[in-house]
C-alpha cells in the first residue's frame, strides 16, 4: 500500500490542475490514459493479427523468394517466444525502471513491427516479431503494476474492466482503418474483388479454383502498415506524459527498491507457488485461444476461396471483435460495482460458456483446412455469411475480454506481496500457448482448435475455481483477524477510561 502524503498524490510539479482533481478522478485519469494507450499500441498489433497470414501469403505468392508462405504464423510465433523468454526478467526491469518507463519502452517495441512492412525483408520481420515479444512482456507488466499502485482493493475489478474497454477499442478503430482502405485500393464492393479474380485468371497458365482467395496489393500493405505504425506512435506519446503519481490506498506502491538479483529470486518463487501452478490451465486457455481468435480463424476467412468476394470481412470481424470486447468490459464493470465478486466466478462461467459458443459456430461454418493454406473445400454445414462473421466475432470478443480480466483480477489477488511476479507467471504460460500454437497451426484443421479449446475451458475453469475458493477463505480470514484486533482496542480502550475513574 502507498505510504500517503505527497507521495500518494500528484505534486505541483505534476501540474495545477491535477492537484485540484478529488483522488478518485486522478484515478480514473489514470486507468483512461492508460487504457487510450493501450487502444493505440493495440490499434496496429492486434489488427495486422488478423491479416498477418494473408498478407505475407499474397508476398510471398508474388516475390517467392522474398519471404517464407507462413511467416505470418512463424513470425507470431517468434514473437510470443521471445516474450515467454522476457517474460523472465520483466518484473527485475520493473524494479529497475518503473511501471510508466517499461510501458513507454514496451510501446517503442510495438511501434518497430509496423514498419518493417514499408519494404519486406525476411530477416527484418523476424527481428522486429521478436522484439514485438520483448515489447508484449514489458507491457503486461508495467500494465499491471501500473493498475495496482493506481487502484484500491474496492476499485481494481471495475478499473481493469474500464482499461480493457477502452484498450478493447483498438479492434472497432482497426476495423474503420482496414474497411477504408480497402474501400480506396481493393475497389469499392465485391464487382472489385471478382475483378481481381478474372485477371488472375487470364495471366495465370495453371490456376486452380483454391488460388481465388483474398490477396492484399502492395499498395494497400504499404498503407495499412503505415497507419498502425503512426497510431502506435501516439501510444508512445501518451504512454510519455501518463502520470505516475500511486493513489492514496493503492493495492501495491510502485515505490519498490529491489535489486535484479532479489527480482530474478522472487520470479522463481512465483513459479514454484501453488496459487500459480494451480492456475496454469486457466493462463494456458487465455493464450490457446488468443491464437485462436487474433490470427487462426481471421485467416480462414482469406484462405476460403469461397469468401473472396467479401472483401471488407476482415473489417467486420475487427469491429465485431471490438464491440465484443467493449460491451462486455463495460458490463463486467457495471456488475462489479453491484455484486461483490462478480469479476472472479461469474465472469470467468461467462467466458468460457461464449468461448464454447464461438467454437461451435466456428467448427460449422469454416472448411477443415482452411487454417492451413487457401482452399475452396465446403464447410461442415454451411458458409459464412457477413452476418454470421459479425456475431461470431462479437460473441469472441466478450470470451475474451472475460478471460483476461479475470486473469488480471486473480493475479492481483492470489499472491498479494509478489503481484509483478503474478503477471508475468501468467503472461509466461499464456505465451507458451501461443507459441507452440502457432509453431504447429500449419499442420492443424479446424477441428483440433474447436475441439480443444472448449475442454481446455472445462479444466482450466475447475483450476480456477478452487483457487477463488482459497482467496475467498484468506479474505475472510483477514476480516475476522482486523475484527478481533479491533474489538481487543475497543476493551483495551475501555479498561484505560476505568483505570482513570478509578
Amino acid at each position: 500500500m502507498s505510504d500517503g502524503g505527497a507521495a500518494a498524490f500528484p505534486t505541483a510539479t505534476t501540474g495545477s490542475w491535477l492537484t485540484r482533481m478529488s483522488p478518485r478522478a486522478f484515478e480514473l485519469l489514470c486507468i483512461v490514459m492508460l487504457g487510450f494507450g493501450h487502444l493505440c499500441i493495440m490499434t496496429g498489433c492486434d489488427s495486422q493479427a488478423f491479416i498477418l497470414e494473408s498478407v505475407i501469403h499474397s508476398i510471398h505468392e508474388r516475390e517467392p523468394d522474398r519471404i517464407n508462405s507462413h511467416a505470418g504464423y512463424y513470425g507470431q510465433a517468434t514473437c510470443y517466444l521471445a516474450f515467454v523468454i522476457t517474460c523472465l526478467v520483466s518484473p527485475s526491469f520493473l524494479y529497475a525502471t518503473s511501471a510508466k518507463t517499461t510501458l513507454f519502452i514496451a510501446s517503442v517495441c510495438f511501434t518497430s513491427f509496423p514498419l518493417g512492412f514499408l519494404y519486406t525483408n525476411q530477416y527484418y520481420y523476424f527481428f522486429s516479431a521478436a522484439l514485438n515479444g520483448v515489447g508484449f512482456a514489458l507491457y503486461y507488466t508495467g500494465n499491471g503494476g501500473y493498475l495496482t499502485s493506481h487502484s484500491t482493493r474496492k476499485t481494481i475489478e471495475s478499473n481493469v474492466s474500464i482499461s480493457w474497454a477502452i484498450g478493447s477499442s483498438c479492434m472497432i478503430v482497426g476495423a474503420g482503418i482496414i474497411a477504408l482502405i480497402t474501400y480506396f485500393t481493393a475497389g469499392a464492393g465485391a464487382a472489385g474483388a471478382a475483378a481481381v479474380s478474372m485477371d488472375l485468371v487470364n495471366t495465370t497458365a495453371n490456376v486452380t479454383s483454391q488460388h481465388f482467395e483474398r490477396r492484399f496489393s502492395n499498395t494497400e500493405i504499404y498503407l495499412l502498415f503505415s497507419v498502425f505504425a503512426a497510431i502506435s506512435f501516439i501510444g508512445n506519446v501518451t504512454f510519455l506524459l501518463m502520470p505516475s503519481s500511486d493513489i492514496d490506498n493503492c493495492i501495491e506502491s510502485s515505490k519498490k527498491i529491489v535489486a535484479f538479483r532479489d527480482g530474478i529470486r522472487l520470479m522463481y518463487r512465483a513459479f514454484r507457488s501453488p496459487k500459480m501452478i494451480i492456475l496454469i490451465p486457466t493462463f494456458v486457455l487465455t493464450g490457446v485461444h488468443t491464437s485462436f481468435w487474433v490470427s487462426i480463424y481471421p485467416t480462414t476467412l482469406t484462405f476460403n476461396s469461397h469468401l473472396a468476394s467479401m472483401i471488407y470481412l476482415p473489417a467486420i470481424y475487427s469491429l465485431g471483435v471490438g464491440l465484443g470486447e467493449t460491451i462486455m468490459g463495460m458490463l463486467i464493470s457495471f456488475c462489479s460495482k453491484r455484486i461483490k465478486n462478480f469479476g472472479m466466478r461469474p465472469t470467468m462461467f461467462i467466458g468460457c460458456f461464449l468461448t464454447c459458443v464461438y467454437c461451435g459456430l466456428i467448427v460449422m461454418t469454416t472448411p477443415p483446412t482452411a487454417p492451413m493454406a487457401p482452399t475452396s473445400e465446403k464447410p461442415w454445414l454451411f458458409q459464412p455469411t457477413r452476418t454470421l462473421v459479425f456475431v461470431i466475432a462479437l460473441i469472441g470478443g466478450m470470451s475474451d475480454c472475460c478471460l483476461c480480466s479475470v486473469r488480471s483480477v486473480i493475479c492481483a489477488l492470489a499472491m498479494p506481496n509478489r503481484r509483478d511476479q503474478a503477471f508475468s507467471v501468467s503472461k509466461f504460460y499464456q505465451s507458451i500457448g501461443t507459441c507452440v500454437i502457432f509453431f504447429i497451426s500449419p499442420f492443424l484443421n479446424i477441428y483440433f482448435y474447436t475441439i480443444g479449446i472448449p475442454i481446455l475451458c472445462v479444466i482450466a475453469s475447475f483450476c480456477f475455481f478452487f483457487e477463488t475458493r482459497r482467496i475467498k477463505q484468506m479474505e475472510k480470514s483477514l476480516t475476522n483477524m482486523e475484527l478481533d484486533q479491533a474489538q481487543q482496542r475497543k476493551k483495551s480502550s475501555k479498561y484505560e477510561t476505568l483505570d482513570e475513574e478509578f
